[in-house]
């Protein structure tokens, strides 16, 4: 198993220019917090919500990818700017980024309910990569070391979002600067990929059944060298304080999540069934989420939207 890790990781270190490589964390439930996704979400909400995030991917395989992720952000007195931060930890064998964002917005409103937002972001990550980690069955290529090889990188997101009482939709460029990883001499290329995130929701409420609501939403990830990739979702609400929500990741997993909120505190559990040629390998991906909205007025709105 430890070969087959290995594998993967080399792949993604020597192709990233190349393949769809997992530059970026992945999160299954990215609804909760979608500020992970866009820089321009920041400021959006009626609170400062701070949320902490703990995905394990790839569960049964040794060494599989593993990210922690720790983010707030919160709206400015003047009611147009919104500011907020993010700090990551992602492992994935030999491979490591730490990294902390740090987030700008800038709100327009459109009338009372309707607002459209632009936000960036500006990122520095510490890259290691500890080749004595590698399994090789070539023992002479000059482009492993043995060594354990760190660089810092720069880089830069920009995201739009336009969003109202029910529904929101946006669009996210992350690696503006295509910034390089110059940690091998022996490697000519290795650039990070830029990505694009599209996303957009709508929350249905029923007059008959007026404690149920039901939000479809959509996420396509894409990069300049690499098809799109959808996420389809939908998430039932009961009393707005109890959800339950199924994803498809068409050729690659299924999704489910649940979730509960009190007061000003929630807590949100989803796992991933692979269905793609890793499911002979893996028994899926597991996500905790623990948050908490500052601020709230849990009296005039319960919902963590």
């Amino acid at each position: 198993m430890k070969k087959l890790i290995s594998g993967i990781a080399i792949l993604f270190f020597f192709f990233s220019s190349y393949v769809n490589a997992q530059q970026l964390a992945l999160y299954s439930q990215y609804m909760l917090n979608d500020f992970f996704i866009n820089p321009a979400i920041a400021g959006s909400k009626e609170y400062s919500p701070v949320l902490l995030s703990i995905h394990k991917q790839w569960i049964g395989i040794k060494d599989s990818p593993s990210t922690q992720t720790l983010s707030g952000h919160t709206m400015l007195s003047n009611n147009n700017v919104g500011i907020g931060a993010i700090i990551y930890n992602d492992d994935f064998g030999p491979e490591s980024h730490i990294g902390i964002n740090a987030v700008y917005s800038y709100h327009f409103h459109i009338d009372r309910l309707n607002k459209v937002s632009l936000g960036l972001s500006a990122m520095a990550m510490q890259y290691k990569l500890d080749q004595r980690f590698l399994t090789l069955t070539i023992y002479d290529d000059p482009a492993i070391t043995y060594m354990i090889e760190k660089t810092i990188v720069p880089d830069a997101t920009f995201g739009a979002y336009a969003y109202g009482k029910k529904y929101y939709g946006g669009i996210t460029a992350s690696h503006l600067f295509q910034s390089k990883l110059k940690i091998n001499r022996n490697l000519e290329e290795n650039t990070m990929v830029r990505h694009y995130f599209i996303m957009g929701g709508y929350k249905f409420n029923f007059k008959d059944a007026p404690q149920i609501e039901i939000e479809p939403s959509a996420l396509i990830k894409m990069t300049e060298i690499t098809p799109p990739q959808f996420d389809i979702n939908v998430k039932m609400y009961y009393d707005k304080d109890y959800w339950f929500g199924i994803s498809i990741r068409p050729g690659d997993s299924f999704v489910t999540t649940i979730g509960f909120k009190h007061n000003q505190y929630y807590f949100g559990y989803a796992y991933d069934f692979t269905f793609s040629d890793l499911s002979a390998y893996t028994f899926g991906s597991q996500e905790i989420v623990f948050g908490m909205n500052i601020g709230e007025n849990v009296r005039r709105s319960r919902s963590f939207f």
